[in-house]
């Protein structure tokens, strides 16, 4: 293979590439890189045999051919290029010539046939949604996936698509609860699938880089995005999601609505002294105030007041402060509203306008 391509271009691509590829696995083929010319293109493909990511971009070909390469070694040299200096790549035998204005560098190489096929397509539905959209349903919700590798089923994203809801996306880890929710153009029958947090994460990074609507593939097997000439897979995870719609509070009577960025700040003043393991806080709302206390073992204490809008019953409540913080942050509204029942329920959550997004906290004990 001999080809010339812009560094940025080609930056881009590896680096798309270095957040799929396993930095730990038993095949040392897997911690490499496809490169392979399709006529006047370079496709980059990588893959860690649980999600794969393929791009496609023109080049000028001036032998065609394919080749693996490391991805850590050509990721960290391509870094170190003049963005404004394009790139040459040629091989010579089992080694790749990378050459750069004065900058040369020589890299071993694997055959391309030792590389895994690119998985063929098992989803079952396809919509298209804004890429903007996408990325923040999923700013709205990644954040209370679950770290328990015991309850697997918790550790992903929940992507449904229904007629009546258009497409959510839900996550909970036991503590808290948070659904987003997008209504579609074009009405789809229903699927669902559990996304893997790696391939979630991955899924909001492209959507974010586009300013059009982008194809999301759903299915029981595999979830799959096409956006700009990348394509991005990954399997689900095979298991039954809990039923959320009943964790949802649906009477809570009575509604705070409080500066985000104020609670947010007294948050995190309680948090200084608050248990170092539950951080804990409680909160008291009363007309129009809004009390937050702290205390630990060491008999160490905070309290604050601050203004709220809010009329009905005094209601005290225990709640994770850093759980309410995360909520705080994937919240886009300069306020808040929190939905109370009394001290035993679950707290709802909302931004200012609407209810697109919701997020459910679980009271604590104190």
């Amino acid at each position: 293979m001999h080809i010339k391509i812009s560094r940025t271009s080609l930056f881009q691509q590896i680096q798309r590439c270095q957040n799929i590829v396993e930095k730990r696995n038993t095949n040392p083929i897997l911690a490499n890189i496809l490169f392979e010319t399709v006529e006047q293109t370079l496709k980059l493909t990588a893959t860690d045999l649980q999600a794969t990511y393929t791009s496609t971009q023109s080049v000028e070909v001036l032998n065609s051919g394919s080749f693996t390469v490391e991805a850590k070694k050509i990721f960290e040299i391509v870094r170190e290029l003049n963005p404004e200096t394009p790139v040459e790549l040629k091989t010579e035998g089992s080694f790749l010539d990378i050459t750069s204005g004065g900058v040369k560098f020589k890299l071993a190489t694997k055959p391309a046939d030792e590389f895994p096929n690119e998985p063929s397509d098992e989803t079952d539905l396809t919509i298209q949604i804004p890429g903007h959209e996408l990325a923040n349903m999923i700013s709205s919700t990644s954040f209370a996936m679950s770290n328990d590798e015991t309850r697997k089923y918790l550790t992903g994203s929940l992507f449904e698509v229904s007629k009546e809801h258009g497409i959510r996306i839900v996550t909970t880890d036991g503590h808290r609860m948070a659904l987003s929710e997008f209504k579609l153009d074009v009405e789809h029958d229903e699927t669902e699938c559990i996304v893997p947090k790696k391939a979630v994460m991955e899924i909001k990074r492209l959507a974010e880089e586009s300013e059009e609507d982008i194809k999301l593939s759903l299915g029981k097997q595999q979830v799959r995005i096409e956006v700009n000439q990348q394509r991005f897979t990954s399997k689900v995870i095979d298991a039954k999601y809990p039923v959320y719609e009943d964790v949802i509070p649906k009477d809570n009577p009575y509604t705070a609505s409080i500066d985000k960025n104020c609670l947010d700040q007294a948050l995190r003043r309680s948090l200084v002294v608050a248990n170092d393991f539950t951080h804990d806080v409680k909160l008291t709302f009363a007309n129009d105030k809004l009390s937050i206390a702290a205390h630990n073992t060491e008999q160490e204490q905070a309290e604050e007041d601050i203004s709220i809008a809010y009329q009905g019953l005094e209601v005290e409540v225990g709640f994770n402060a850093k759980y309410m913080r995360d909520v705080l942050s994937a919240i886009k509204s300069p306020v808040v509203r929190i939905q109370l029942k009394d001290s035993l329920s679950p707290a709802l959550l909302l931004e200012e306008e609407h209810e697109r997004s919701r997020h459910v906290l679980m009271p604590m004990r104190i």
